[in-house]
């Protein structure tokens, strides 16, 4: 019975190891909702009540901010106008760069102050500077949110200082935070841990403990309300791969290590894996008037994040001319299309090679 009694308690003891053992699979958190996205190809990667409307507070500034981007991108003279801070602006409370009523600011150190410093003020002088006023810049914001899908978002206002009216969810925020991340201004902005502006502001970064506490972390954006507790998007980038990933937590008391260990999880398994390489040939046609044979190869390269045992059910689809007319070198002849169980994730023209 001794004997018996010891062997049933190796195997509660192992079992419960093994339980306790980390899974490369598995990734959790505290947060009341969380979406950790590929930031290339949209994938989700991860989702904890990713689509449940919730307040958002300063992470409202991503919409701000990129519209203010593309706002001064449209005419590089913007970004060097001199904003002057008006009483609205001066209103607002909470985080700010603290203008007051006729201080100074260039347009385009305005949007490291939204951003960075999180200013309240910042935010709502950009706004005024863009559409006129508040309530105009934030019908801007809405139609951004609708063009991008954002389908559980409502903007309030243009900083998120007030929770009331203004809302999002996790998967909808990984959705913008995914498309700020491709405007080259923005990523320079939101990676920038401190700067010195013109009209003697100085600008840190609330984000610094990732920026500097993780080389991978490249922005975006912390948050804080009492209602909407602490809330967080982030990009982090695969130094080896350049994979990057967006990571939304909302309401997370431990968002930073959150976002650390989603990166680690996200980065070891889904790695941004090759499906084709530019030039590599996938089939050749054989032209009925010369009887010429040509080689057909992938325009560009293809890449997508998949576990290990998802990569066996990757396929490949051709999809070739029906008749052989007389191609030239360079000429799109073609599509090869990449499934996942059945679903499409990736599509790459076929070129006929210069020989």
């Amino acid at each position: 019975m001794k004997i018996i009694r010891k062997i049933t308690a190796l195997v509660v003891t192992f079992a419960l190891f093994i339980t306790m053992m980390p899974r490369s699979d598995a990734f959790s958190t505290g947060a009341s909702s969380a979406c950790v996205m590929d930031a290339d190809t949209g994938r989700v990667l991860y989702e904890y009540n990713s689509h449940e409307e919730r307040p958002i507070a300063s992470i409202t500034k991503i919409m701000t901010g990129i519209l203010a981007c593309e706002y001064g991108q449209e005419d590089e003279s913007r970004m060097k106008k001199t904003l002057v801070c008006s009483e609205t602006a001066n209103a607002e409370k909470g985080s700010s760069l603290y203008m007051e009523v006729g201080d100074k600011v260039l347009y385009k150190d305005c949007i490291y102050a939204c951003m960075l410093r999180s200013g309240n003020d910042a935010a709502m002088l950009l706004a005024e500077t863009i559409a006129g006023d508040g309530k105009s810049f934030v019908k801007m914001m809405n139609a951004k949110a609708a063009e991008l899908g954002m389908e559980n978002t409502k903007y309030g206002n243009p900083n998120g200082l007030v929770d009331e009216g203004n809302h999002s969810s996790a998967y909808d925020m990984c959705l913008l935070g995914r498309y700020a991340m491709q405007n080259e201004l923005f990523c320079e902005i939101v990676k920038t841990t401190f700067i010195k502006v013109k009209y003697g502001w100085q600008i840190e970064n609330h984000n610094n403990a990732l920026l500097e506490g993780d080389r991978r972390c490249i922005g975006i954006k912390t948050g804080f309300t009492e209602k909407a507790g602490k809330t967080l998007v982030t990009c982090f980038q695969d130094p080896e791969s350049g994979q990057r990933i967006i990571t939304c937590t909302l309401n997370d008391y431990d968002d930073r290590n959150d976002h650390i260990h989603a990166a680690d999880w996200a980065f070891q398994t889904y790695p941004s894996r090759t499906l084709c390489k530019k030039g590599k040939v996938f089939s050749s046609l054989t032209v009925a008037e010369t009887g010429e044979v040509v080689k057909l190869e992938a325009a560009d390269t293809l890449r997508y994040p998949l576990k290990e045992r998802e990569t066996r059910r990757v396929k490949a689809h051709l999809s070739l001319p029906q008749n052989n007319v007389p191609l030239l070198p360079g000429e799109t002849a073609g599509t090869v299309t990449f499934t996942l169980d059945g679903e499409t994730i990736g599509e790459i023209s076929l070129l006929v090679r210069s020989n």
